[in-house]
Formats: structure tokens, sequence, C-alpha cells
């Protein structure tokens, strides 16, 4: 299924009250589609602040909503890419939900948490994620494989390359060449089952999720 609903960029008409805000279009989709797997998609809401940038307003917006302001809200989860540095986004985070009147845990009006991806400890992405999830999961792993032949081939022929983690976005891509329906992005895939939901590598980002719906 893709999805055919305009993308929710506003924390305007909150219905749930478990809400996940994420960090752009690819991901609020590939989540839509985790949380439709979960069967969790009629208990948590989401909403994209767009960029790391856009994190600070969002919230000072959201808090001063009619679903925080009634306490409609009471489960807020936060998802972004640790990029090059877990730790370092993990604190950006931390700050924008300071500024906003927010705090971790879950003495307050609302719970709040945070996951940082890859799997909430090392760099990376979404991208990094999914990966993974390919590499580790049998039905996928031989994909994966002809993946790292094909930019060992380049690095070999000398064919200039993405430094550093942006290279994750382009193993996606080639991934998703192999799969029935080529030229999606990553979160698009996700409502395909390109994907596979199962692998091991997605448990602590579903931890998350459950927990976050469990309030």
């Amino acid at each position: 299924m893709i999805p055919h609903r305009v993308v929710r960029h506003e924390p305007a008409d909150i219905t749930l009250d478990s809400l996940l805000l994420v960090e752009g279009d690819t991901p609020l989709h590939f989540f839509e589609a985790m949380l439709q797997h979960l069967r969790l998609q009629d208990r948590i809401e989401i909403r994209s602040f767009r960029g790391i940038g856009q994190l600070r307003p969002f919230l000072r917006a959201l808090v001063k909503s009619a679903a925080f302001q009634s306490r409609a809200v009471t489960s807020l989860g936060i998802i972004r890419d640790a990029e090059t540095d877990a730790a370092r986004a993990r604190q950006s985070v931390l700050d924008a939900l300071s500024a906003a009147g927010l705090a971790i845990g879950e003495s307050a009006a609302v719970k709040v948490s945070v996951f940082i991806l890859p799997d909430d400890t090392n760099p990376g992405m979404l991208e990094t994620l999914c990966m993974a999830a390919v590499r580790d999961w049998p039905e996928t792993k031989p994909a994966h494989e002809c993946v790292e032949q094909f930019f060992e081939c380049l690095q070999r022929n000398r064919v200039n390359l993405p430094d550093g983690l942006p290279r994750a976005k382009n193993e996606a891509q080639a991934y998703l060449a192999t799969r029935p329906e080529a030229q999606l992005f990553p979160g698009l895939a996700a409502y395909r089952g390109y994907w596979p939901w199962e692998s091991r590598a997605f448990e602590p980002v579903k931890r998350f999720l459950k927990s976050l719906a469990a309030g």
C-alpha cells in the first residue's frame, strides 16, 4: 500500500494519545508501514518535523496545541538519525525538548522517549538500519552480498563514491533496484514489504514503538 494521505507536518488535529515524531517524509512513510506491520497504527499517531533544524519550533508549537493543552497526548516519542554521532544526536533532541519545557521520563504529565537510528547506539541513519536488516535476514542476505560486491567493484575501478555515512543511502537504493518495483524511496518501499520486518536488526526500534504505544 502506497500512502495517499497528505503528509502530516503540523502539530494539529492529533487524535491518539501516543504521538511519534520523525525526521522527514521517508521516515514517516517507513514507520507508518512498520506500525501497520506491528498492528499499532491505531495506537500511535505520526508527525514529521521535517528536519532536525525544525524540531525546536515544532515542539514549541506542539506543546501549545489543543491535544497537549487538554492532556490528550500522554506519550511522546521522537526518532532521528544518529548521523556521525549518536550521543550528539540524542543531546540535540534533549535540548529541543528542554527548550519546549518537556523532559525525558515517565514522571511528567507526558511520557517522553527518544530513539536514535540505526540502533540507539551507533552512528548511521534509517538506511543503515534497513541494510542491517537485509544483511541479517536469510532471504535477503544474498542480495546484500551482491550489493557489497558491487560497491567493492566500484572502488577497485576507482569510481568516485560518496564518503562516509551517505553510502548507506546508495546501498539501500542498489538493494531496492533488485525488488519487483524499483526506484522507490526507502520509506515507500516499506509499504511494499521490501524490508524484512522479522529481522533481528529491527528489534530495538520495535521495542521502542511498543513501549510508546503502551503509554
